[in-house]
């Protein structure tokens, strides 16, 4: 028989799910497998230090397992709340952010067109200006600024 069977078997008995029939077969199959047998005695020492290790739980052991998850409980709620606060918060200063930046857009929509109704009156008084320029008479400047300190202007028509 294989050693992973040996040990599958030892593992059973340790288990307790070993048939007591088979019982005499793994002890006899023990002794001719040094490898399997290193390994029941490594969980048999196991085992026996496992049970030495058992201590005896004190009484109010789970009234203090319970305290602590309560108060654990508590905390977790308490933590839930910030957290949903905070959410509520957030979403409003971001409900809030949106309406003001639609609100700030149309008024930047508003200002463009009044800048360009603006802009084009400006460009219709700047035509008329030139009309105005080209329709008056050339006139002729004349005077000596340092002897008179006055400036004469004529129209030449």
């Amino acid at each position: 028989m294989e050693t992973k069977e040996i040990k599958f078997m030892v593992d059973s008995y340790f288990d307790g799910e070993l048939e007591k029939g088979n019982e005499p077969v793994l002890f006899s199959l023990l002794s001719s497998d040094t490898e399997a047998r290193e390994y029941f005695k490594k969980l048999n020492l196991l085992k026996t230090s496992n049970i030495n290790s058992v201590e005896e739980f004190p009484q109010q052991l789970d009234e203090r397992i319970l305290r602590s998850i309560e108060s654990s409980n508590q905390k977790f709620v308490q933590t839930n709340i910030y957290k949903n606060i905070f959410k509520a918060v957030a979403y409003s200063a971001t409900i809030i952010l949106l309406i003001l930046t639609i609100f700030f857009y149309s008024k930047s929509e508003e200002y463009k067109v009044q800048y360009f109704d603006l802009t084009r009156e400006v460009k219709k008084q700047n035509d008329k200006l030139e009309l105005i320029m080209n329709a008056l008479s050339p006139v002729e400047v004349t005077g000596n600024y340092l002897q008179t300190k006055q400036i004469i202007v004529r129209p030449n028509s």
